[in-house]
């Protein structure tokens, strides 16, 4: 367009009008021929002769299309001019001179022996010519300063240098008015260029009367102005289509300010080879020209103009300026568009917003510049003010439909700003990529894909492709080889917000890398495949084809995209870094790397699971290899764990990292683990899963099956809990990362624990605290499914049990000592207290209720009265039993039902217990040594043996401050109150008041 507007006004100002002016009228209204002549030449009274052979040279040379002229009656030669006429006469008082037919021809390079410049002269043939003067002259003595008007009668052809030609009607030079008009209808043709107007006139600027009375002189034309429809044809260029101006108005040049101005109705018009139409309309069309910058100075400047003027900018204006272009499916409406040819810059305004469409997109906003370069390629652009753009649905094959059923377009993408909106090359890419920057609360949102994002800053790297060009393609470039644009990258920045199916969350930042990828390689990047996801998209596509009711294209896309997950990914952070990969035409979209800084928030349904994932942390990483396939990696700090949760499932450390695919997971430094289980430390199934909850210091691996924790480690069941500095728990199956649900509730199978051990448990019957037991061992193992136990002392084991409870813990009820008046047993309302240590190891089954501590084991039971109460072997309170040994084991036997006992007389569970190696006993009444000590809860009885030719020792008491009798035997039964039942193999007996 800019080729053509240049051809177009450059072709004004050469239009015949003005060049007859320039040659022509100098040399009637003046005896010089520029404006810096100082020297003052002869006036000459005589009418040079007729016929002089130079004129009639000039005849057959310049006037073939008039062979009267070569043997006209009056061939008349003066200052470069040869006029050629048959007839003459004076009429008017000889104040006016008639010659007909009449012809010019001006030739600048006679006057003063100038040398030839080479150009054509200016030839004007007209059917009559009327001279009119001021006094009545004879023609002889014409002087040009009693020249007041010349009339050109009939038609009149104008021809001057590079092929111009004017065609018209009485034309008229008028001294008083200063200027040379005709008010007929005129053709022109220049160069390749035609047209016609009607009612040209030229304004000039003179100087005349004073001075220059006798020597008139026109110092500059003022302007050109045609004042009723002009009409031309321009050929820019021998293979390019005509280019169709008018101008129902007027047409003015101001060769003062240099300024072309055509008003009302203006139009170019343009159709190329191939029928696609480029046009301009506005009320108003100004031109402003200029010295050429690197022009050389001509010495054959004509008055009036300069040969080394060239188009600076245009200005269209009025209360629709309209610029279309077909062939880039181009359509802009402003009040205001100004066009700077030295900047190659387009400036368009319209105070309530310029509307462009351009391929499918719509641009509303109040003031747009346009930079090109040299090669037509935009390098700048700005809109200015609260604007607006619209990526509309492309045409389908039913675009004759959908127009008939007149269906809006569907908006594919909208942006949205109150500030600016830019666009450039980015510096830092060495010109691949170009930059749009919105400002002022900008937006950018995509119904088809129901996505938004709001902020006070969005940035959108862009990246060209040409594209190749189709073996059926138009011959129309512009068609043909289209650009493709790539979106690579997206900033938003200050108070951003995001809504998408797949993404919502608020943030300082959001950084959106894009990767395009063919359909195959995304396919594969979700584990999906190719096959499936094409004949999928040809099946959507053919059913909307074959729709009857005509579904936008935009329905087409919508269906054809991936699957949209229940609910989005709410993420909210600082910062947030994406890598989003999509395929050519963006209808499936795969996040595939998420990055945040500062704290974050995040959670949503990952692909494949039932239950929302829930992140927390300073920072977190994720990779998303599609399907089961993601990675997340979160940091924390020592005050705020970063933790991510799924179901009952949590983990939260310092240093988190989770492979879903390789179901696995570990923290480095600090953590804390949850999932639930269905049985206890112990191994006992649970009716209701509990919560298994883990914390510690340094770090944590979990694999499925196994979870390794390490350094000041807490493990909790319910209210039983475990502290160590090295844990490991056993599942009997694996809890999977990768589960669409955690319906799963494994058991323990099996706990190793390391350094400095604690067992701490609490035991409820029916919501009632019945039984405490602690255990502090350097290290214990228990496998849960075959129930085999060991630890490793030296340890201690502390149990707290209700008196009156139905479950035994660690030593019998029987070790209790009872009064002798009791005769049957009695309730007790109180606690038990029981502490075991021992300086070995204990092994044994839990399953088979077994146990063996060995290596200098101490038993201290008694009553206390509330948990937690302690007592030493010197302050034993009474009713107590201290047991000393190298070996101690304990089992518990099931005792069958007895019929006639009520059921509340009745336990289930009888213990025995057996201590071995240097064995001691102490009770109230009683202390008795012995190689070896056991105790039947069936039966109540205490039993005391001696190995080999050793004996068994017992001194018995009423009180401990009493006198004692002592009995050395082989065996002894003694009851838990102190009454000697039986004594085998006396050795000896004393006794003592």
């Amino acid at each position: 367009m800019r080729r053509y507007l240049i051809t177009l006004f450059s072709t004004l100002m050469m239009l015949g009008a003005y060049s007859v002016y320039a040659q022509v009228s100098q040399r009637l209204l003046s005896r010089s021929h520029t404006n810096h002549a100082t020297a003052k030449r002869p006036i000459i009274h005589n009418v040079p002769s007729i016929g002089p052979r130079i004129s009639q040279e000039t005849a057959e040379k310049y006037l073939p299309d008039a062979p009267w002229a070569v043997n006209a009656r009056a061939k008349i030669r003066a200052d470069g001019l040869h006029l050629f006429f048959n007839e003459k006469k004076l009429v008017n008082g000889n104040t006016e001179i008639e010659v007909s037919p009449v012809a010019m021809v001006w030739m600048a390079d006679e006057e003063g022996g100038a040398e030839p410049s080479g150009k054509e002269p200016i030839v004007i043939r007209a059917e009559k010519a009327t001279f009119v003067f001021d006094e009545a002259v004879e023609l002889s003595e014409i002087r040009t300063r009693l020249i007041r008007e010349i009339r050109m009668i009939g038609q009149v052809l104008i021809r001057g240098d590079d092929g111009l030609k004017v065609r018209g009607s009485n034309f008229v030079f008028s001294r008083d008015n200063k200027n040379i008009s005709s008010y007929h209808p005129i053709d022109f043709r220049f160069q390749e260029h035609q047209g016609f107007a009607n009612n040209i006139q030229i304004n000039l600027q003179m100087r005349d009367g004073g001075a220059y009375a006798d020597n008139p002189q026109v110092e500059a034309i003022k302007d050109i102005f045609i004042s009723e429809h002009l009409e031309m044809n321009l050929k820019p260029d021998e293979n390019e289509p005509p280019v169709l101006v008018t101008c129902e108005g007027y047409f003015q040049y101001r060769f003062d300010s240099q300024l072309a101005i055509l008003n009302r109705d203006v139009l170019v018009h343009r159709t190329d080879k191939t029928g696609l139409v480029d046009s301009l309309t506005c009320d108003t069309l100004a031109l402003q020209f200029g010295e050429k910058l690197n022009a050389i100075p001509s010495e054959n400047k004509t008055l009036g103009g300069s040969s080394n003027l060239e188009l600076i900018s245009l200005t269209a204006t009025g209360n629709e300026v309209i610029a279309k272009s077909s062939a880039n499916q181009l359509e802009a409406v402003g009040e205001r568009l100004t066009y700077l040819l030295r900047e190659n810059k387009l400036i368009l305004q319209k105070n309530r917003g310029v509307e462009i469409e351009y391929r499918g997109a719509e641009l509303f906003t109040p003031r747009l510049e346009i930079q090109v370069d040299d090669h037509q390629q935009p390098i700048f652009a700005k809109c200015d003010g609260p604007g607006q753009v619209k990526y509309l649905d492309k045409p389908t094959e039913n675009s004759v439909q959908l127009i008939q059923q007149s269906v809006i377009p569907a908006i594919l993408a909208q942006a949205n700003w109150q500030e600016s909106l830019t666009f450039m090359p980015d510096a830092n890419s060495q010109g691949q990529l170009d930059l749009i920057t919105l400002t002022g609360k900008a937006v950018l949102h995509s119904p088809v894909h129901q996505s938004g994002i709001i902020s006070n800053s969005i940035k959108v790297w862009l990246k060209r492709i040409e594209q190749e060009t189709p073996v059926n393609a138009s011959t129309n470039k512009s068609l043909s080889q289209e650009q493709d644009v790539q979106i690579v990258r997206t900033l938003a920045e200050q108070n951003v917000a995001v809504v998408s199916p797949y993404l919502e969350g608020e943030y300082e930042s959001l950084d959106i890398h894009f990767d395009r990828q063919s359909i195959a390689t995304l396919a594969a990047l979700k584990g999906e495949t190719p096959e499936t996801t094409d004949s999928t998209d040809t099946t959507t596509s053919n059913n909307v084809a074959s729709d009857p009711a005509g579904q936008t294209g935009a329905t087409e896309k919508r269906s054809q995209l991936q699957k949209i997950p229940k609910e989005p990914f709410k993420i909210d952070a600082t910062h947030l870094t994406l890598q989003v990969v999509h395929d050519p035409e963006f209808k499936d979209v795969h996040v595939a790397h998420v990055k945040t800084e500062g704290i974050v928030k995040a959670n949503g349904l990952i692909e494949g699971q039932d239950d929302p994932v829930h992140l927390d942390g300073q920072s977190v990483d994720i990779a998303n290899g599609g399907e089961e396939r993601q990675r997340f990696h979160l940091l924390g700090t020592d005050e705020r764990y970063a933790s991510i949760r799924s179901g009952e499932m949590r983990i939260d450390g310092i240093d988190l990292f989770v492979d879903r695919a390789q179901n696995f997971s570990r923290v480095m430094g600090g953590g804390a683990i949850e999932f639930p289980v269905k049985s206890n430390w112990n191994g006992d199934k649970l009716q209701q899963a509990q919560i298994l909850e883990v914390s510690w210091k340094e770090q944590m691996r979990f694999e499925g099956r196994t979870a390794h924790f390490v350094g000041t480690v807490r493990a909790t069941i319910g209210d039983s809990v475990i502290t160590c500095e090295e844990l490991k728990v056993h599942l009997d199956q694996p809890i999977s990362l990768k589960s669409t649900s955690m319906t799963i509730k494994p058991q323990i199978a099996s706990i190793e624990c390391r350094d400095r051990v604690r067992f701490e448990m609490n035991h409820y019957e029916n919501g009632v605290l019945i039984g405490i037991r602690y255990l502090d061992v350097w290290s214990y193992t228990m496998n849960q499914q075959t129930g085999a136990m060991n630890a490793q002392g030296p340890g201690t084991i502390e149990f707290w049990q209700r008196s009156n409870g139905k479950a035994s813990l660690g030593l019998p009820q029987g070790m209790m000592g009872k009064s002798t008046s009791e005769k049957t047993p009695a309730k007790k309302s109180g606690w038990d207290y029981t502490r075991i240590t021992f300086a070995g190891h204990m092994d044994g089954n839990y399953l088979k209720r077994q146990g063996t501590l060995h290596d200098r084991v101490n038993v201290l039971h008694g009553p206390v009265s509330e948990p937690l109460s302690r007592f030493g072997r010197d302050n034993r309170p009474p009713q107590s039993v201290w047991v000393q040994s190298q070996l101690l084991e304990v089992a518990l036997r099931e005792v069958p039902k007895d019929p006639k006992k009520p059921a509340e007389e009745q336990t289930p569970w009888s213990i025995e217990v057996q201590a071995k190696g240097n064995a001691e006993i102490e009770g109230d009444q009683f202390l008795a040594k012995a190689d070896l000590v056991t105790f039947d809860q069936s039966n109540q009885m205490f039993t005391m043996r001696s190995l080999e030719n050793r004996h068994a020792t017992i001194w018995h008491y009423e009180h401990p401050q009493t006198a004692r009798s002592r009995y050395d035997v082989k065996m002894i039964r003694i009851s838990p109150d102190g009454n000697i039942l039986e004594l085998d193999r006396t050795l000896g007996a004393s006794g003592s008041r």
